[in-house]
């Protein structure tokens, strides 16, 4: 069965990273807030193999529980430069 999450929505659940993410790449919490959804749709489509539409990520039920447990453990450490630079740099951040 397949099943559509709003990568906005995770972004909202993990706010609370945002200033740490910020504070470590020494950019504005609004890019921060950019970055970790680039970071989510990212992980969505390279380890999940879920689609991405807009702001939406769809695929099989499992896959989408499974992304979700994943992002609530998230912290602003989960992020390296490498990281901000390969999916900062790429979108522009």
């Amino acid at each position: 069965m397949s099943e559509i999450l709003n990568s906005s929505e995770l972004v909202e659940k993990k706010k609370d990273i945002i200033p740490g993410i910020a504070k470590k790449f020494v950019i504005p919490e609004e890019k921060a807030k950019k970055f970790l959804k680039l970071a989510i749709e990212e992980c969505a489509r390279s380890k999940y193999r879920l689609n991405i539409n807009e702001d939406t990520i769809s695929g099989p039920s499992d896959k989408i529980k499974e992304i979700i447990k994943e992002i609530e453990e998230w912290t602003a450490d989960e992020f390296d430069k490498e990281d901000f630079e390969i999916i900062g740099y790429c979108k522009n951040i």
